[in-house]
């Protein structure tokens, strides 16, 4: 059933203003009124205003009148609702079984009821109060209930002005993020610009230098070789004269077959190996990490070379340092030293005083070719009393001689990178903090040992490492 409130409204709309009833066969005058056909005609006849509308006083011609069908139906419709309504009126005030009179509320059954039915084997048990009363008890209870939506309402109406102001907000705030975001990376992009331009004319250089210096050197192989090949064809051409002609100048040509061993002379020199590697590990330091890879790159482009010293508070007591803190070997004896938290207690390890938190550094350390040591980098949090976990998952990232081969420790097993312990003499340690990397290499030939790779180590301290046991001195290069 349509709602009251809807058919009040309606109701004026299809009301003619003459007989106050629904239209019938209404008509629509040429100033926008309706009107019942039949009402007008006899309004017409019986005023003395004929060909006036009845609203608003306007002329009118009877034959202007328009025939309004689309009114005509909506009138129809209005009218079959208005009789429904007041069917469904009766029905509820009379009881349909008994056409006594709904004055009674059953609280059970939520219904009206009538005098008889309350007096009925159905409803005789149950609650029942006057029509007006129960009225009262649910309007008061909607009433409470209204109070609780329209609260509810208020709340929603509350958080949907937060969200405005806070999405409002946010959007600003992203917006201003976006345009400084912008702006970074554009400054970036010139700064990779610039880094690329500098990092490509370096590379140019060395290729000229390396170009050069082989030309020079085959330049002076070339001229060294065509005077051994004249020496070569006058001593033999003397072996060809007859006796007495050889032997006459025979210390001269025997002079002549003397000549200094060939010294293979250094085309290339070690820095310029040392230039080579540092351009190649560029590209590693350029996966490190981004928001701290403009300031990184600034200060860690060129590998420095570290200064550094042994840390005597974490040497273990069998541990022999020099006076300069360059240089550790190992003691039979225990030493009485402090039993301070920092020093380890089990194994023969020290580390370096300085720790690195950015940037790419190296070092060099000589080496014996006995015993067992090992070098490298740790974490600053590493174990230092009990058992070490020689791996990178235990902080420690390492290259060892040990029985005869040198040795690398992963989580998995340790890899046996050469057998050829004797012929390392020096190795320069290399540590690519943003680029998680740490390599080891030959010292005097820059040949690569072995790297470690994706070395997450992002926030914390890493320091030199040392282990020596029963070997010569481990020593430190400036």
């Amino acid at each position: 059933m349509a709602d009251p409130s809807y058919r009040k409204r309606l109701k004026p709309e299809v009301t003619c203003p003459i007989c106050l009833d629904f239209f019938t066969n209404p008509v629509t005058l040429i100033c926008g009124h309706n009107f019942c056909q039949t009402c007008l005609v006899n309004c017409w006849r019986e005023s003395s205003g004929n060909g006036a509308c009845p609203e608003c006083r306007a002329r009118v011609q009877e034959r202007d009148l328009k025939q309004n069908w689309q009114l005509t139906n909506v009138a129809e419709i209005a009218k079959e609702l208005w009789v429904e309504a007041k069917q469904r009126v009766a029905r509820w005030t009379v009881c349909e079984r008994h056409q006594e009179p709904l004055k009674l509320f059953c609280k059970e059954d939520e219904a009206p009821i009538c005098v008889v039915c309350k007096e009925s084997k159905e409803h005789r048990a149950h609650t029942v109060v006057p029509v007006e009363e129960a009225a009262l008890e649910y309007k008061v209870q909607i009433s409470t209930s209204l109070k609780i939506l329209r609260l509810e309402s208020l709340k929603i109406l509350a958080n949907k002005a937060k969200t405005k102001k806070e999405s409002e907000d946010l959007l600003e705030k992203t917006r201003a993020e976006k345009e400084s975001t912008v702006a970074k990376f554009k400054e970036l992009q010139q700064f990779l610009e610039d880094q690329e331009k500098l990092l490509l004319a370096q590379m140019e250089e060395v290729e000229k230098e390396i170009e050069r210096r082989r030309e020079e050197q085959m330049a002076k192989l070339s001229e060294e070789h065509s005077a051994l090949e004249s020496r070569i064809q006058e001593i033999e051409k003397a072996c060809q004269q007859p006796a007495h002609e050889l032997l006459l100048d025979i210390g001269s040509t025997l002079q002549r077959c003397k000549k200094e061993p060939f010294q293979d002379p250094v085309a290339f020199p070690l820095e310029l190996k040392w230039r080579i590697v540092d351009i190649c590990d560029i590209n590693l330091f350029l996966q490190g990490i981004m928001n701290e890879f403009k300031g990184t790159l600034l200060s860690g482009v060129r590998l420095q070379k570290a200064n550094v010293t042994l840390d005597p508070d974490t040497a273990h007591p069998q541990l022999i340092l020099a006076e300069d803190l360059k240089s550790v070997r190992w003691g039979v004896e225990d030493q009485d030293l402090p039993k301070n938290p920092e020093r380890f207690s089990k194994y023969c390890c020290v580390l370096g005083c300085e720790g690195f938190t950015a940037g790419r550094h190296c070092w060099e350390v000589a080496v014996g070719n006995k015993g067992w040591w090992a070098v490298g980098v740790a974490r600053k949090s590493v174990e230092r009393k009990g058992d070490i976990d020689w791996s990178p998952e235990g902080g420690i990232w390492s290259m060892e001689m040990w029985e005869g081969g040198y040795w690398a420790s992963s989580s998995l097993h340790d890899l046996l990178l050469s057998m050829t312990s004797g012929q390392l003499k020096k190795v320069r340690v290399t540590l690519n903090y943003a680029g998680g990397q740490v390599a080891f290499f030959d010292a005097d030939t820059a040949a690569l040992i072995h790297t470690f790779s994706g070395v997450s180590i992002s926030g914390e301290t890493l320091l030199p490492f040392f282990f020596v046991y029963a070997n010569a001195p481990l020593t430190l290069h400036p």
